[in-house]
């Protein structure tokens, strides 16, 4: 089958990811409905720098208000016609717009191995065991009716849960999935089938149940307690809807996706705004990996105008496992020469896939796509877009390469690969020539899923973090083996440092082989591992601190509260050479606490 290049050169200021939407909507594919939006309508995050004038503009439905940055503009969810992206792009007071993008569990490597005995912490931790703290899950899969989320006389521990693919009611926040507060979910739990009685029944090993046991169990039902079994609980069950994308001849393109970004903007705001002025800890075991890395996206903006808006706030973000996967690579452009990125695609991949790749606002590289077979198809310049079709003109690929993204100024190329590509198998070569070159340094993204494409060996390990575990306020943790006499650290866990040259991640917690709620089973456990499983302690552990804080009427910002546990983590461990991974080291419970009691 011949492919060929296509220059298109059109919506090419604006994030590449509605110039791919639009790209497709000039072809006559239809952006479909999904949870949160209707056919033809997509949801976005918006930087703005008026906030009557954005909700003023009747293109536009509004979402959540996420707070300020330390600039002042604004940071917004709303859903917004496709035909209508490029004029609100091109309005005064939109700053920076960006398409919502899918989200995965932080969880690739799942293992159930050897029983293990040991609990997650050391017992008799000081504290209220989290009472009076709200501790927010956003995952997927919560088993309401398990007995670790219940009180003894049965009743539920959640506050309030919030499914965002339910059948939506007239009081459904930001007008999509069905809430449900502590009275209905009481309601059903009487009855003799709990999950029809609720309309909602998690899949068995639910990510999500999991989780939230780790981080707030009682043991009431499995005998082993989390780490907070006092604190009160706020669920968010991301939408899992699949995004189906219909062509005129009858094609179909399906990406399945766990919730996007702007679902999760929501499902923060939401828990913050449940739990009002009680202290609160929201955990996130998701990720994606495409993205700049320095910080500068509009979710990490709008977790860092979150968590400093008021006291007493904290967000925990597992890191990552992706240390040896070969997403990430790294390089230097020479002036006039040029570097080849390595790119393996399976046969007929069957997952729509994508590229980042970034580079100072300093330089200026052309990309030149190549073949399996060596040909060389076509070039990008900075500030064009193209595509590779096929014989039949069907689009394959499709290129954008954008100067100076909005929120950091850097140049951007970002490569977007249609499911089932045709005699697409094999070794792609993204060739990077310097044009104008004054720092030369490039890093890659691929973004990930369930069946992966690669960058070719070796592997550059560092630099792999969960693309929203780069912000500035978030608490971002790593995995450890505490099960094993030298504590060695998990081998997937992913490595900073952010592109901008930060700390990250800022601790590790035990998340290899964690024993915790299994959903469907009523008691039951399961074993787990992966920096999802290590978020979820930590998120307790600030749940314990909170508590005792508040006990003693005292308030800690989301600084004090990082340099509580920065101050407290334990010794000697594990060694220096690793310390890109584990950043400050292993959480100490017991002395993060002490220091509270000692103030």
């Amino acid at each position: 089958m011949k492919l060929q290049f296509e220059s298109t050169d059109i919506f090419t200021d604006i994030d590449p990811g509605l110039q791919r939407i639009l790209e497709r909507k000039s072809l006559g594919i239809t952006t479909p409905a999904t949870a949160s939006t209707e056919e033809g309508e997509i949801a976005v995050i918006a930087k703005v720098n008026n906030i009557e004038e954005w909700l003023a503009m009747n293109e536009v439905y509004p979402g959540a208000d996420m707070g300020s940055t330390p600039t002042g503009e604004r940071i917004v969810t709303a859903r917004v016609p496709v035909a209508r992206l490029e004029q609100i792009k091109q309005s005064p007071w939109v700053v920076s717009l960006k398409s919502a993008q899918p989200l995965q569990p932080t969880l690739s490597h799942t293992l159930e191995e050897m029983s293990v005995s040991e609990n997650l912490l050391p017992e008799n931790i000081p504290g209220s065991q989290g009472d009076g703290v709200v501790i927010g899950i956003i995952d997927g899969g919560c088993d309401f009716a398990h007995k670790n989320f219940r009180y003894p006389d049965g009743s539920t521990r959640l506050l309030a849960f919030w499914n965002q693919d339910g059948s939506p009611s007239h009081h459904s926040p930001y007008d999509y999935g069905k809430e449900y507060k502590q009275d209905e979910i009481n309601q059903a739990l009487q009855a003799s089938d709990p999950y029809a009685a609720l309309g909602y029944k998690p899949v068995h090993k639910a990510h999500g149940t999991h989780v939230m046991d780790i981080a707030a169990g009682n043991g009431q039902g499995s005998g082993i307690p989390g780490v907070a079994p006092a604190a009160d609980i706020v669920f968010v069950h991301l939408s899992e809807t699949e995004i189906v994308s219909s062509l005129e001849d009858g094609e179909r393109a399906v990406q399945e996706s766990f919730g996007d970004t702007v679902a999760l903007l929501e499902a923060m705001a939401y828990i913050f705004d449940i739990a009002g002025d009680r202290p609160c800890v929201v955990n996130i075991s998701l990720g994606l990996y495409g993205g700049p890395h320095d910080g500068t996206t509009l979710i990490e903006q709008s977790i860092d105008a979150l968590v400093t808006a008021k006291p007493n706030r904290a967000i925990v973000i597992a890191a990552g496992n992706e240390y040896d996967s070969g997403i990430h690579a790294s390089g230097t452009v020479p002036q006039g020469s040029y570097f080849d990125l390595k790119w393996k695609i399976p046969h007929k991949h069957p997952k729509q896939t994508e590229i980042e790749i970034w580079y100072s606002k300093d330089d200026q590289f052309q990309l030149e796509i190549l073949s399996p077979d060596g040909s060389s198809l076509g070039v990008i310049n900075l500030g064009s877009n193209g595509k590779v079709v096929d014989s039949e003109n069907e689009s394959l690929m499709f290129f954008a390469h954008r100067q100076g993204d909005p929120n950091n100024g850097d140049n951007v190329i970002c490569i977007f690969m249609e499911p089932d590509l045709p005699e697409g198998g094999g070794v792609w070569k993204l060739r990077l020539h310097g044009v104008k070159v004054n720092n030369g340094k490039f890093h890659a993204w691929i973004e990930r899923d369930t069946i992966q494409t690669t960058f070719l060996p070796p592997h550059h390990k560092t630099y792999t973090l969960n693309t929203i575990a780069c912000g500035y306020k978030s608490i971002v943790v790593g995995s450890y083996d505490a099960k094993k006499r030298n504590k060695p650290l998990s081998y997937f866990t992913s490595s900073g440092p952010t592109r901008d040259g930060r700390q990250k991640p800022d601790f590790i917690a035990p998340g290899h082989h964690v024993r915790a709620a299994n959903s469907l089973t009523g008691t039951g456990i399961i074993r787990k591992s992966g920096t999802s499983m290590a978020a979820p302690a930590v998120t307790g552990v600030i749940a314990l601190m909170l508590a005792e804080a508040c006990a003693r009427n005292l308030q800690l910002t989301i600084d004090q509260i990082h340099d509580i546990l920065a101050a407290s983590t334990k010794e000697n461990f594990p060694q220096p050479r690793e310390q890109e991974r584990y950043g400050y080291g292993a959480i100490d419970a017991f002395a993060a606490i002490s220091r509270i009691r000692q103030s």
